[in-house]
């Protein structure tokens, strides 16, 4: 149950926001669905950009935004001390941890469910858009949760988020690791993803240090990256193995920074960590 005091989600805000996104990844599978779409080719071995991608950075950027006026419209952000942005002639707060689930979301459910498109044709765009929708509606009510005042609301709403993060995280490290980037370009892109996502996750516990852990995070799955190019398997494979290394080090970290970090807790998850690399290893060997 919530408590009397808690405030109840700008619905209106959402669903307007979630309609908007929504109408724009429709407009960029259609074109991206078209042969004679603008593509930037830098030469080279550099990836090639297509329109797409900056309309999906457009909506991206849009996302963030509009997550932020919602959190910092919840009651318990309007009594924090926030980042603050200074550019000289303007100066205003912003939280950077609540752009990062919902942007991700509309990134994800575009580059995991395009790969899909030649295959399932307009059911991989209708997919897409649940993804994206479903995800972003979940997202931003948790977000909003996260902030209740009932510590049983806001731990619930926290593994909401853990559970999207990650689901994101196999999207993503699956989408690139489909492309056959070099591992410059690959470990980068999930170096990156990575380190929003464990930013994301480790924001809602006391540290100091967070930025630092989420770096440390990124650059273990850049590395992890670097060791997979060499093995020639199927893209799901790859970023199911990238995900358990993230799942492993963020849980780690989030057990470390709540204090309840011990030895039998390091042997648990990697006896956990090294069960699950070996089943994916055999069914691999299997495919």
């Amino acid at each position: 149950m919530l408590s009397a005091s808690s405030p109840v989600p700008r619905f209106d805000r959402i669903v307007s926001l979630i309609f908007v996104i929504l109408i724009g990844l429709g407009v960029i599978f259609l074109i991206d669905g078209n042969p004679d779409t603008l593509r930037i080719v830098p030469g080279g071995d550099l990836p090639t950009i297509t329109l797409s991608w900056f309309l999906v950075a457009l909506l991206t950027i849009i996302t963030s935004a509009a997550a932020d006026l919602l959190a910092r419209a919840h009651p318990q952000l309007q009594t924090r001390t926030l980042p603050e942005v200074n550019l000289g002639f303007v100066r205003f707060e912003v939280v950077p941890n609540f752009w990062v689930l919902p942007s991700l979301s509309v990134v994800g459910s575009f580059a995991f469910f395009r790969l899909f498109s030649n295959a399932f044709e307009g059911l991989a765009f209708v997919l897409a858009l649940v993804a994206a929708g479903s995800s972003l509606l979940i997202v931003l009510l948790a977000q909003h949760y996260v902030l209740d005042r009932t510590p049983r609301v806001s731990q619930l709403a926290q593994v909401v988020l853990q559970a999207v993060g990650y689901l994101l995280a196999f999207g993503i490290f699956s989408a690139v690791s489909y492309t056959g980037y070099r591992t410059l370009y690959s470990a980068s892109m999930i170096g990156l993803t990575g380190a929003l996502l464990a930013y994301a996750l480790l924001a809602y516990h006391p540290r100091t240090s967070t930025v630092l852990l989420a770096l440390l995070v990124g650059l273990v799955l850049a590395e992890a990256t670097w060791a997979l190019n060499y093995w020639a398997t199927s893209f799901l494979i790859a970023g199911t193995v990238l995900l358990v290394l993230f799942y492993v080090v963020v849980s780690l970290l989030q057990h470390q920074a709540a204090g309840r970090l011990q030895r039998r807790m390091l042997l648990e998850y990697g006896v956990l960590g090294g069960a699950l690399f070996v089943t994916i290893a055999y069914v691999a060997l299997l495919i």
